[in-house]
């Protein structure tokens, strides 16, 4: 029988304190696994990387890690987010990572996240995680259909190129109705250069880091954010393990204990969001639960029932 709804978020909150708990005894396993090295958990769940994020991270790091002696790891499991933010973040971390700054990835470190664990010396994953392409994602209104549309910049490279090739093949209604539906010169140009800032970016933090001894560092740095921003014909491409090694980055396969406490503290992370969406489910009905009829019925049903999906693929 299922418990009265005012006294679930009390049972909620109990298995968020017991969940808690659990992945601090973990994070402090992980750091004994890993010679001592102070362990920073960003764990996003469905919350993007964004100005709060930094705040929230920068005040528990001059609270909990002033004493970490230069060595720091950071274990990710993130979306993404605000590409502005996560190189502040990452700044951030190098500050208190001055010797060895390793981020951990057990399953998800996605688009701005990408940036984030291209900022230290190297980045460990397990078989199964994914790194992601860093074209920003882009949410526009659609003036003619008054919606908003999400896109790449690499889109319009595409879609400019079949206008193009419409023109060519003589086509001319087909690539001028393709040319009434893209926006304004100045705001496609705009959009476009949002690549450059991913780039830049990624250079900056590649070549001071992670590639700082190699030779020919800036043409490495270059060769692989570019392959980061414009290589993938999906925002949501694995970039697993192998093929993050292939692009060029220093990657470690997490192995033994390492590896076993890792995977632990995905699925506790992963637990507790499924905790916290029942909690946001239930505070939902009970907000609502009093609204009128006819305006609880034009309440959105995703907002209705509280949901609170993952957006997997960041900014």
């Amino acid at each position: 029988m299922r418990k009265p709804a005012a006294r679930r978020p009390d049972a909620l909150n109990k298995q968020l304190q017991q969940l808690d708990r659990r992945i601090a005894k973990e994070v402090e396993l992980l750091r004994k696994a890993r010679d001592g090295k102070h362990c920073y958990p960003l764990f996003m769940g469905s919350s993007s990387i964004g100005p709060r994020v930094v705040d929230d991270v920068y005040e528990q790091l001059r609270k909990d890690f002033g004493g970490c002696d230069g060595k720091l790891d950071v274990l990710v499991d993130s979306s993404g987010g605000d590409i502005d933010a996560a190189y502040n973040l990452a700044q951030l971390f190098r500050r208190y990572g001055t010797a060895e700054l390793t981020f951990i990835v057990p399953r998800w470190a996605k688009s701005a996240a990408t940036l984030l664990a291209c900022s230290g010396d190297k980045i460990l994953m397990t078989p199964v995680a994914e790194l992601g392409p860093m074209d920003p994602q882009i949410t526009e209104m659609n003036p003619l259909e008054r919606r908003l549309e999400r896109f790449s910049p690499l889109h319009i490279d595409s879609t400019l190129a079949l206008i193009r090739e419409e023109f060519k093949s003589g086509s001319r209604d087909l690539a001028q109705a393709l040319m009434q539906r893209l926006q304004f010169p100045l705001t496609l140009g705009s959009i476009r250069k949002s690549l450059d800032i991913s780039k830049q970016y990624l250079v900056r933090l590649l070549s001071t880091r992670m590639l700082k001894n190699e030779a020919n560092v800036a043409k490495k740095a270059e060769e692989i954010a570019a392959k980061l921003t414009e290589s993938y014909a999906d925002h949501g491409f694995c970039i697993n393990l192998e093929e993050a090694k292939n692009i060029g980055l220093v990657v470690e396969e997490l192995k033994g204990e390492q590896l076993d406490v890792a995977w632990r503290l995905h699925r506790l992370n992963a637990g507790r969001s499924d905790v916290l969406r029942k909690k946001h489910e239930e505070e939902m009905k009970e907000k609502l639960k009093d609204l009128p009829p006819g305006i609880l019925e034009r309440v959105q049903p995703e907002l209705r029932e509280g949901a609170n999906g993952k957006e997997r693929y960041g900014r």
